[in-house]
């Protein structure tokens, strides 16, 4: 499913991967818009590859991604989600300034999963 996700959004402009200098795949991450409330709600998604996880990268990843896309996509807002049992990710985001705001519930593959929706705002 994933894998899928990535083919649809190869085209976007929104979407973006970081590779190493091998040209392996690192790091993905889009933007998109979340409704609620009648509130369009700017998200980013970001996957890192499992065998960089627990070096350190995390925060400096999320730093270099979401700093300089706030000029591309001028946004003071922004939120994305986190695994609940994702403690390592969670803790990054935390280290780089966003905040939990709430929680949801998602079926992936017949298998239910809490998540952590994390916020920053930066005014």
């Amino acid at each position: 499913e994933k894998i899928e996700s990535f083919k649809q959004s190869i085209h976007s402009d929104r979407a973006f991967s970081v590779v190493d200098e091998e040209g392996n795949l690192a790091v993905n991450y889009e933007f998109y818009n979340v409704q609620e409330d009648e509130i369009e709600i700017l998200v980013v998604g970001l996957q890192m590859k499992p065998s960089l996880t627990g070096q350190g990268l995390g925060s400096k990843f999320s730093k270099a991604i979401i700093e300089p896309s706030r000029q591309r996509f001028n946004y003071d807002h922004l939120e994305l989600a986190a695994a609940d049992f994702n403690k390592q990710a969670i803790r990054t985001y935390e280290k780089v300034g966003f905040i939990k705001r709430g929680e949801f519930e998602d079926t992936i593959r017949g298998t239910s999963f809490n998540f952590i929706i994390m916020a920053k705002d930066w005014n």
